[in-house]
């Protein structure tokens, strides 16, 4: 998509927020890198022998576990800092302006937003550590990593019934998590080979079990629970795909279609989960005694969000060849009545962020897909950039009402979803379809939808926060 095809959508939001119908667009934009892939992800499985003086034992099937504390190199072989760009201004550009941890490194990054300069922790010995972390070696992470700090649910193997504290490591193609956690026998894995092509099997926290998993960063309103997304299990039952699209797709070979069948699960499930993270926004709405037109229209969003969740299960269902929908979806740590600084954070990640370019993702999707799925793609777009002007007018309600609060919260936001942009990786699982029908079905390769994301942010929501805030402070040069 051509950047001159996201003006639409720009438009539509300024009109939205009363503020007209053009914006300039960013001096530069698009970067100087676009179209250029991602940075590479670590790979799952660790790249050599692990010593076991290190306290690690790594398994002829390639899974690592820990079998008592470590003591690891701190080396960071990381090249240091010598651009910082000038699209992350919440990095550093040397040494000393990091202090979050040990050993502590200004190293130079580059990716979707171009290059840039972030802070770096390596480990020795778990004192390196904050409390619930524990130190793992580079070789035990594999693909490359250097000894870090890593979620730990045990310290060592004897510490689990299974006898086995595993490493896991998961990106699911917008961030990667590590983590230290038992084996247990609810787990419906215990390598990489147990799971589909486009698969790894890593623990779960959401059920804190090992499960094979895929690409599960899709945009738009996720149900966000301490920074994870919050999703129910897929289970076969016959009243969530009782939307039956005529889809053409009788030639698709039966790898292409269990590959298809992932891919709209994993779908399915964060759209299904998107009825609840509206609901936890209505009340939100509700206690802050927001406007009733913004309540109305949560209400409203909720409801396409369960259209969207019927249509992805009905996708699903049919390349798997048998009905699909979800399980229960945990709400009990849900929690309501965040401070305004959350709410505003998460308003700017969810709703301005991820939901414009939600918008323009399925926009993108609908122009590369088979004419018997493009106009479901379509009306989601459509329902997405009302969702995002939702977002957007509630932050102009916000800033009207709380002024420089909301404003300094807002921006920190876009400055951290910027980053985690420019950090998506190349190296991630891709699936077993051939490219024409991939596209065809709604999947596009992962490289031109991270760019695409990347050109939606500073053609559209760069332009559009800096008009809402203002253009003067310096985190928001372009």
């Amino acid at each position: 998509m051509r950047p001159t095809a996201l003006a639409p959508l720009r438009d539509t939001l300024l009109v939205a927020l009363g503020l007209g119908s053009c914006t300039p667009r960013p001096a530069g934009a698009p970067p100087a890198d676009a179209g250029q892939p991602p940075v590479a992800a670590p790979q799952a499985i660790p790249a050599q022998s692990i010593p076991t003086t290190r306290g690690y034992v790594q398994e002829e099937d390639g899974t690592v576990h820990r079998a008592s504390a470590a003591t690891c190199v701190a080396d960071n072989p990381r090249p240091a800092c010598v651009d910082p760009g000038d699209r992350n201004a919440g990095g550093c550009t040397a040494d000393a302006a990091c202090r979050d941890g040990a050993n502590p490194r200004c190293i130079q990054d580059s990716g979707q937003i171009g290059r840039f300069c972030q802070c770096d922790y390596s480990c020795a010995t778990d004192s390196d550590c904050k409390t619930g972390q524990l130190c793992v070696c580079g070789e035990a992470l594999g693909g490359g990593h250097h000894s870090m700090c890593v979620t730990a649910q045990c310290q060592q193997d004897s510490d689990c019934p299974s006898g086995t504290c595993g490493v896991s490591v998961y990106h699911n193609g917008c961030s990667e998590t590590r983590t230290l956690a038992c084996r247990t026998q609810a787990d419906t894995c215990t390598q990489n080979a147990d799971c589909s092509e486009g698969q790894v099997c890593a623990h779960d926290a959401n059920t804190s079990t090992w499960s094979c998993q895929g690409i599960t960063c899709a945009i738009g309103r996720p149900l966000l629970i301490d920074g994870a997304a919050r999703t129910a299990t897929c289970v076969t039952r016959p009243d969530w795909h009782d939307i039956h699209p005529h889809l053409d797709c009788r030639d698709i070979d039966p790898t292409s279609a269990r590959a298809l069948a992932v891919h709209w699960q994993d779908i399915a499930a964060l759209e299904h989960a998107s009825v609840a993270s509206f609901a936890r926004f209505t009340l939100e709405l509700l206690t802050l005694a927001a406007p009733p037109d913004l309540v109305a229209d949560a209400q409203r969003a909720a409801l396409d969000e369960v259209e969207h969740a019927r249509l992805a299960y009905a996708l699903a269902s049919r390349f798997a060849g048998r009905p699909l929908g979800p399980g229960p979806l945990r709400t009990a740590d849900l929690l309501l009545n965040r401070p305004l600084a959350a709410f505003v954070t998460a308003l700017v990640h969810e709703g301005c962020i991820g939901e414009t370019l939600g918008a323009a993702e399925a926009e993108l999707l609908a122009e590369h897909a088979d004419p018997t799925l493009a106009p479901q793609l379509r009306q989601i777009a459509a329902d997405e950039t009302r969702h995002a002007a939702l977002a957007w007018r509630t932050l102009q309600w916000l800033l009207t009402h709380h002024g420089d609060p909301v404003r300094h919260a807002a921006r920190a936001a876009l400055e951290t979803s910027a980053t985690e942009l420019s950090a998506a990786p190349e190296g991630h699982p891709t699936t077993a379809l051939t490219a024409p029908i991939a596209t065809a079905w709604g999947l596009l390769p992962h490289a031109t939808v991270m760019a695409h994301r990347r050109l939606t942010l500073d053609t559209v929501v760069r332009p559009l926060l800096t008009t809402l805030l203002g253009p003067t402070d310096p985190d928001l040069r372009s």
